[in-house]
């Protein structure tokens, strides 16, 4: 019996295994009869997940978290059982702070090892000047969006709680608030990042493969009650996404891809922004030149799908560290009932896809890409701080 389903997203070019899944067809084969619901806000998506409105939603990984803990919102159990890739994020100033930044380092755009320390002189060169801080934003507060930020920030000895402001901006706004000189710089996924450089009113500095390599970003929510009455439904809507995100990986099936990615109903941008966002394409402030980030996106390989309950735990560490929630919250805990990974193990295992048996590995430990029960990973590495130029 074919399910209806209304799914919620958000304007991003990681919101693609629905689109796909949508209009190739894989929601269809496996009888589910799916509407997609765009949406500006973060908040919206969660809201409506929560109470029904959505069976399930594109969704920060963070927020399920936060919605088990009733931190920042209603409580209400969502867990997820499918990751919508890795990477995707960058870093991006205006063309002003850009300026600053070059004073104390040439072709900052070119090294992005160096961008956290540069901006800190910017920032003790602002507090002797007496000049307002630094006004960054990021999607939503519980974001890995935000928890990259202030890891960034903190390599170069800058304090994201004293030393520079940060404020939530919705992912479609961000080019619009830099533009109305309403922020000076922000995290967040594509196209943004690149749609900001071509329309030349910002530079991207560092991606945020290139702060954590290979980093969870979207994930797909359900409520808790959902998925334990909805198992088979559950089940195909995995499956349906896995087989989309297949397709995606396939370098034939790009244009394609860019032009779903392009519709209004869907992400909105311009094509030749959604381009460089998928080919991993950085390009400096005159489009000249472009630094190529071979993982800035990575939809489907070296297990990009698979929800790591040690990606849950390092949020939930960085949450603990800035704050967010209290100390007494068990990690390993909540990490094990919000990913689902054995549900994934489970339905992706019977479709032929050998996969790890653990729910879990050390993150931060691999520069390059390394095998786990015989199935090559990516690198995990954390960028290193830096304190002097």
């Amino acid at each position: 019996m074919t399910e209806k389903l209304n799914i919620g997203f958000t304007p991003l070019t990681d919101a693609a295994p629905l689109i796909v899944a949508k209009e190739e067809g894989f929601f269809a084969k496996n009888d589910l009869d799916v509407t997609l619901h765009r949406e500006v806000s973060w908040s919206n998506i969660r809201d409506k997940l929560a109470f029904g409105e959505f069976e399930a939603a594109h969704m920060l990984a963070p927020m399920l978290m936060t919605s088990a803990l009733g931190v920042g919102g209603v409580k209400r159990p969502l867990v997820t059982a499918y990751s919508f890739g890795l990477n995707g994020n960058a870093v991006s100033v205006s063309n002003a702070l850009y300026a600053e930044l070059s004073q104390f380092e040439s072709q900052l755009v070119l090294k992005p090892e160096k961008s956290a320390w540069t901006l800190k002189q910017v920032v003790e060169q602002r507090k002797q000047q007496g000049l307002p801080m630094i006004r960054f934003a990021v999607v939503f507060p519980f974001s890995m969006h935000q928890y990259l930020l202030r890891y960034w920030l903190a390599t170069g000895g800058i304090d994201p709680d004293q030393d520079v402001q940060i404020t939530v901006v919705p992912p479609s706004r961000m080019v619009q608030a830099l533009e109305e000189d309403l922020i000076d710089a922000y995290c967040v996924g594509e196209p943004w990042n690149t749609h900001a450089v071509k329309r030349e009113v910002g530079v991207t500095l560092i991606t945020g493969y290139e702060i954590w390599n290979n980093a969870p970003e979207k994930v797909l929510g359900v409520r808790k009650e959902w998925a334990d009455t909805n198992q088979q439904t559950h089940e195909r809507l995995i499956l349906s996404l896995y087989q989309a995100s297949e397709w995606i990986s396939r370098v034939e099936n790009r244009e394609r891809l860019t032009e779903y990615l392009s519709l209004p109903e869907y992400v909105g941008a311009p094509i030749e922004s959604i381009q460089n966002a998928i080919n991993g394409e950085v390009c400096n402030p005159s489009c000249s030149t472009c630094r190529k980030i071979p993982n800035f996106a990575l939809p489907f390989n070296n297990l990009a799908n698979f929800p790591w309950q040690s990606h849950a735990e390092w949020v939930l560490s960085q949450m603990k560290r800035w704050g967010q929630i209290p100390d007494e919250v068990d990690i390993a805990e909540t990490a094990e009932a919000v990913y689902l990974t054995d549900v994934y193990r489970s339905v992706l295992t019977a479709y032929g896809v050998q996969l790890p048996s653990v729910n879990k590995k050390v993150e931060g430990q691999h520069s390059e890409p390394w095998l786990l029960e015989g199935i090559e990973l990516g690198a995990d590495q954390f960028i290193a701080p830096l304190t002097e130029n």
